[in-house]
């Protein structure tokens, strides 16, 4: 097994559930990439034995936009797990980010055809899930569009799907996960463990906008899954709860041990945020906490449906108060992470 994105949210949680369940795993990182997180990860699930695991993995260094080096990584195995993804809301970082998805997704998908892999896993997300009638949920079969309020991420996923299904057309059996936001134990420079940090760190605001959550080793074990089920050329929707992100703030809260954001923000606020933020890099050239696509996407309400996994998999759904007690147990045990 090839798993991209190996020290991300859920390639860590993927790399974890792959060796657990017996496979050879080798792991792609940068020569920048941090393994201690990953190492930790490792312990924290499995105290007894997760040093011996995380020993297993075969790390080698490439990048998804060196060809040459994928090459290298992909010879002689069997599977490929793509998880490797630049996430940002950022303007200025949207040029890259769409290289790093879309370009690195299209050499991998080249990669991959050209050894005959027997089946590609892509985990994607529900930003490139169409948009529903009001009051329902998003389902698979919803065509994303193209509009002014897609963020700079949504388009570069988009972008990088297209690539899998072209390489689906072109004869890889591809199947993909379109995880909502993710909850777990991660880097919180660049993963959703931003928002449990922010609580932790007091974080006094929240808005009532509603969105889909899940547990990363949900997305995990659905991967491996999907891999070892005979379903191609399908995508399905992770999402364990459509609940408000104040609910999720609150859990964070009352694990990590402080006081929940108890001030609504309504889009005026939010918008007012945003713009001070980036007032405040112009003066500090510190990345800004909020941005317009965050602020806005946090007073959006969207609801998703599971039903397509749980048809397909036998398969369940971990309650989102336990993805969030997780996290903090974590990071309780490692506090030199935050």
């Amino acid at each position: 097994m090839l798993v991209t994105g190996g020290t991300g949210l859920v390639g860590s949680h993927l790399l974890f559930e792959l060796l657990r369940a017996g496979y050879p795993v080798r792991a792609i990182r940068r020569k920048s990439s941090q393994l201690e997180l990953v190492k930790k990860l490792f312990l924290w699930y499995d105290p007894s034995s997760g040093e011996s695991l995380f020993k297993k993995i075969e790390w080698v260094e490439a990048d998804v936009l060196d060809l040459p080096s994928l090459q290298e990584a992909i010879r002689g195995v069997r599977a490929v797990f793509h998880c490797a993804a630049m996430v940002s809301f950022l303007p200025a970082d949207r040029e890259q980010m769409m290289k790093v998805n879309v370009e690195g997704t299209a050499n991998l998908v080249n990669v991959a055809l050209a050894e005959g892999i027997e089946k590609f896993c892509y985990c994607s997300s529900v930003a490139t899930i169409g948009q529903p009638e009001p009051g329902h949920p998003a389902t698979e079969n919803l065509i994303w569009k193209t509009s002014p309020a897609n963020s700079g991420y949504s388009i570069s996923k988009f972008g990088a799907e297209r690539e899998v299904w072209r390489g689906s057309e072109e004869g890889l059996p591809v199947v993909m996960v379109n995880p909502s936001i993710i909850i777990g134990p991660g880097d919180t420079s660049r993963s959703s463990a931003q928002l449990y940090q922010s609580v932790k760190n007091g974080l006094k605001f929240y808005t009532k906008g509603v969105t889909g959550f899940v547990d990363a080793r949900d997305v995990a074990l659905a991967l491996r899954l999907l891999y070892e089920s005979p379903v191609v050329h399908e995508r399905f929707i992770m999402s364990s709860e459509n609940i408000q992100y104040r609910k999720v703030f609150e859990y964070f809260a009352q694990y990590a041990g402080v006081q929940p954001p108890k001030y609504f923000a309504g889009p005026f606020l939010s918008e007012m945020a945003w713009r001070l933020e980036k007032l405040r890099r112009l003066f500090t050239g510190r990345k800004p906490l909020i941005t317009r696509e965050t602020a806005r996407n946090a007073n959006n309400v969207r609801y998703f449906s599971s039903e397509k996994i749980l048809k397909t998999l036998d398969f369940s759904f971990r309650p989102l108060e336990e993805a969030a007690k997780n996290t903090a147990g974590f990071y309780k045990q490692y506090p030199e992470i935050l």
